[in-house]
């Protein structure tokens, strides 16, 4: 009797938690549904979690921004997830992850801000190419005209562009291969600042007829940013982008460009575009020394990944995968390497252990279910119900 009275305690207490539902339509699941209903978009990593009675604070260092970036560090989100509420469709977190965020502003001056669309809005980073590409296809259709949402009204641009662009390719260890492709832009600013410039590297498909509309595919290869101080004196702004992803599209150049800017109050938008010289893919590789980034050498990584492995108890093989990120400003190693069953992953993102980031790349191995609260309850309900019933059942039968 004693096991039974735990029993039904337990389901009293599930009983009194309060439960509240959310009702959210099939297209919040969608990643360009999301980024149309967005205000920014980032990658980060949660720092701390505050619960209190009817909802939690959850803190998160800014790793990328990957749309419409603030020059913040931290930001915080409040959800309807309490230590008396539980609210289906909001996202939960766990210490230490590092997730996709889809962010609504609540009070960008406070850097609080909340998920679209709830747990829709919080994606693995194994989703980061999926975003990118989603934006970039955002990107271009604002360009063309034909993105039929709403349109951002950017603000003129205070930079000027003196014209015209310069590319070349860079060969850094001298093995007849460009290991960067180099975009040069001449430029200055009445107004002195610190600017972002992001290049989307990409080449046009032909065109073809949706919904009644002659439309241009497009292929985008490869994104690049860089910070720079801009003030009245004409400066060089160089766009690095690496030569590895380059070669894995397997097109030949030209390449067309179009340059976005930001600085740290404002988004400027579609700033400039442009084409490269004549390229064959083959003529790059990917560097093993970065041009910008916390740890340039890939050895280097590769040792620091090795010994953040042995940290966490994981084993890990021969790297069977490389790939460069674009930062805010700089780049970063993401190396996979063979592992006991799935890859195991790791993006460096400082030259300490502490900061490199680890996941496992098959997500339902090791990633916690989210079970709703109310499927959470009813499980809990029949397991204990089984629990009940095989209890009777042995002192009946």
């Amino acid at each position: 009797m004693k096991q039974i009275k735990i029993l039904f305690t337990l389901i009293l207490l599930l009983a009194s938690t309060n439960v509240a539902t959310a009702l959210l339509i099939a297209e919040t699941a969608e990643i360009p549904y999301q980024i149309n209903n967005s205000d920014r978009i980032i990658i980060g990593t949660v720092t701390d979690i505050k619960p209190f009675y009817d909802h939690t604070i959850v803190t998160i260092g800014v790793d990328e921004w990957l749309m419409n970036p603030l020059s913040t560090e931290t930001i915080t989100v409040r959800t309807k997830i309490g230590t008396n509420l539980w609210t289906e469709d909001e996202p939960t977190f766990a210490l230490n992850e590092t997730i996709i965020l889809m962010l609504e502003d609540v009070n960008i001056n406070e850097d609080r801000f909340g998920v679209v669309f709830g747990a829709p809005g919080k994606h693995p980073i194994s989703d980061r190419d999926a975003v990118l590409q989603e934006l970039a296809v955002r990107e271009q259709a604002q360009i063309e005209g034909n993105f039929e949402d709403k349109i951002v009204d950017y603000p003129p641009s205070p930079v000027e562009f003196i014209l015209p662009t310069s590319d070349h390719g860079l060969d850094m260890d001298g093995d007849g291969l460009y290991d960067y492709l180099i975009l040069e832009l001449n430029a200055r600013t009445t107004a002195p600042g610190w600017y972002r410039f992001t290049g989307d590297l990409y080449v046009p498909l032909g065109t073809y007829e949706d919904n009644g509309k002659t439309a241009t595919g497009f292929q985008t290869i490869e994104f690049a940013s860089t910070v720079v101080y801009l003030n009245e004196t004409v400066q060089v702004v160089a766009i690095n982008f690496e030569g590895g992803r380059i070669r894995d599209n397997q097109i030949n150049g030209p390449y067309e460009v179009s340059i976005l800017m930001n600085n740290e109050k404002r988004d400027f938008g579609n700033v400039l575009d442009c084409s490269t010289s004549e390229y064959d893919y083959t003529e790059f590789e990917q560097p093993a020394m970065l041009l910008s980034g916390p740890v340039r050498s890939k050895t280097d990584a590769i040792e620091l990944s090795r010994q953040k492995a042995a940290e966490i108890g994981v084993w890990v093989g021969e790297v069977n995968h490389t790939e460069i990120m674009a930062g805010y400003s700089d780049e970063l190693w993401a190396l996979e390497f063979k592992g006991e069953t799935f890859d195991e992953k790791f993006v460096v993102y400082s030259n300490t252990t502490d900061d490199i980031v680890h996941w496992t790349m098959d997500a339902t191995l090791k990633r916690d279910p989210v079970i709703p609260f109310m499927g959470a309850t009813g499980t809990l309900m029949i397991l204990i119900g089984a629990v009940l019933f095989a209890h009777y059942r042995k002192h009946i039968w």
